[in-house]
């Protein structure tokens, strides 16, 4: 009897691909104090979109598909501070649905601007003096004009935001650790991933570390007020609905700056300023070979802070690094740089086989 013809096999789709993504230990950047932990840091840059933003994205419209709140012919709407923005133009264009993302008119949204206009989604800039509350603001007055037309993944709020990361983030740590991390570190921007992925690493292990990363300048869930930051991606101003807050801040920095800790949530609040995001971001780029972004600058500054601490002889930290750090050229984080390419570049070039043949050098 003849045998069937062999069955191709199952080929995964592209947005089969957010997640898993690499965790790997870093040592040349570490000062000698620090020398005594090993500081993993999870490359969230990995995503197809570039960010760890694509797991929520992936999450959320999904979650609202299952539920039947998201329908074919709908359009999603998103305020964003971009990395989010990205990961849903991302899916939409996956799936098949319009998106319309609202982001604050400042110069370091240039390149979310151009990656979402590139997927296809519609960008709408708000008032910049309102910040992301402007933007949220917009989004409610879209979603208000016509309920059965436009769908909010609501990224604040939507609990599916934190459940991302408690389905997918903790439990990648959990077995590339062999649950042998001891302090996880990450900042916050909605609160999703700290709430999602911390819970499951104390859920398997209760003793897990759990720190909080604020902009120096905007510590607003310690109740100080809002002032502007270079720190993209974190520090939007908004105290998380997420870690039982409910949009609620506590009550103070304390003398030692730690905050107040949320038992069995977060243990410690931390924070890094602006100069210091771009300065550890360099570091990793240049004695790791690790691009990333403003706010993964201002994790690793946290975490080789908490690794040079006496009592972390011999733990293992986790650190998240959130996006790649080619996103943003428009961004502090590249102004030394762009300062000496963009003279040694003329346009139109000088294409003249006169004078000498080396006509720049950038070191």
């Amino acid at each position: 009897m003849a045998q069937p013809p062999p069955q191709p096999p199952a080929y995964p789709t592209y947005l089969d691909s957010i997640g898993k993504t690499p965790l790997v230990r870093i040592d040349r950047m570490l000062p000698e104090a620090a020398k005594h932990a090993t500081v993993l840091v999870k490359l969230e840059m990995q995503n197809p979109g570039g960010s760890i933003k694509d797991r929520i994205a992936l999450q959320m419209i999904e979650s609202a598909e299952k539920a039947g709140l998201l329908k074919p012919g709908m359009t999603v709407v998103e305020a964003t501070s971009g990395n989010t923005g990205i990961g849903i133009a991302m899916v939409c264009a996956a799936k098949g649905y319009a998106c319309i993302i609202i982001m604050p008119q400042v110069p370091a949204m240039l390149e979310r601007v151009m990656i979402i206009r590139q997927f296809g989604g519609e960008v709408r800039l708000t008032a910049p003096g309102f910040g992301i509350k402007g933007s949220l603001e917009h989004y409610e007055a879209i979603l208000a004009s016509d309920p059965s037309k436009y769908f909010g993944t609501a990224q604040f709020t939507n609990l599916s935001n934190p459940e991302a990361h408690y389905l997918t983030t903790g439990p990648e740590i959990w077995e590339q650790t062999a649950g042998q991390v001891d302090v996880f570190i990450h900042g916050i921007g909605t609160g999703g991933c700290i709430s999602g992925a911390g819970k499951f690493l104390k859920e398997k292990k209760p003793s897990v570390q759990v720190v909080a990363i604020e902009p120096e300048e905007a510590r607003v869930h310690l109740g100080a007020p809002m002032k502007p930051h270079p720190i993209v991606g974190i520090g939007a101003g908004l105290v998380t609905h997420f870690l039982g807050m409910e949009g609620k801040a506590l009550d103070g920095v304390g003398e030692d700056g730690k905050g107040t800790p949320l038992p069995g949530v977060i243990d410690e609040w931390a924070c890094a300023s602006g100069a210091e995001c771009v300065e550890y971001a360099k570091k990793a780029a240049m004695q790791e070979g690790i691009m990333c972004g403003p706010s993964a600058g201002a994790a690793l500054k946290v975490a080789l802070q908490v690794a040079s601490r006496p009592e972390s002889a011999g733990k293992t930290i986790v650190v998240i690094l959130a996006s790649h750090g080619i996103r943003y050229t428009a961004h502090p984080l590249w102004a030394a740089v762009k300062a000496q390419a963009v003279p040694a570049l003329p346009a139109p070039p000088d294409m003249s086989k006169e004078g000498e043949l080396l006509r720049a050098t950038l070191a």
